[in-house]
């Protein structure tokens, strides 16, 4: 066999619960599809004009196909999905995790959502911090946060998290009837 150089590791995976100070995480199961629900329901427009999957979201039904697919990507070990509880209450806040992870180049890309009436509480940047904790543990080198241009929230956690911007892509995701621009943070583990 060819020897190219490129050292795969060993699929991997995350904890079934990360505690923070204000959040903790666990894996997206049907037991919070109701709740998944009705956060991206009452926060559809606020939500919708990043994340282009919510006008697809219509009905519990379509959120318990998710989760479905969610939990099949967590035991390939392909894509870990997490509910975000607020600590003290328990109750969902919001929800994301690693949504692309590649372990032949030890990269990680983040994704994420949070209910509108919780911005400005630091789940997020916690929940964003709490991850990439595991995944540097785990051997990862890079982590990326991708974010259309205008989303300035999305900006803001990942520069509080210590992401650099490394550039705008143009016209990389086409919604809504146009091209949107994107940006691109990233973060690599120093400690390798």
């Amino acid at each position: 066999m060819l020897d190219l150089g490129i050292k795969k590791f060993e699929k991997f995976s995350l904890p079934e619960e990360i505690v923070g100070q204000k959040v903790i995480l666990r894996p997206r199961t049907h037991e919070y599809d109701e709740a998944l629900f009705e956060l991206i329901d009452s926060s559809r427009e606020f939500l919708r004009e990043y994340l282009f999957w919510v006008d697809d979201t219509q009905s519990i039904d379509d959120v318990r196909q998710i989760t479905d697919i969610f939990q099949e990507n967590w035991k390939k070990q392909e894509a870990f999905e997490y509910v975000f509880l607020d600590r003290k209450t328990e109750l969902l806040v919001g929800a994301g995790g690693i949504h692309t992870i590649s372990y032949l180049h030890h990269f990680a890309q983040y994704g994420y959502y949070l209910n509108k009436k919780e911005i400005g509480k630091g789940y997020i940047t916690e929940a964003v911090s709490l991850l990439e904790r595991e995944l540097f543990e785990r051997g990862i080198h890079r982590l990326e946060i991708v974010c259309d241009v205008n989303n300035l929230a999305s900006a803001a956690v990942a520069k509080r998290c210590g992401f650099e911007l490394e550039g705008m892509m143009r016209e990389a995701r086409y919604a809504y009837g146009q091209y949107r621009d994107e940006l691109l943070f990233a973060k690599v583990n120093k400690g390798k």
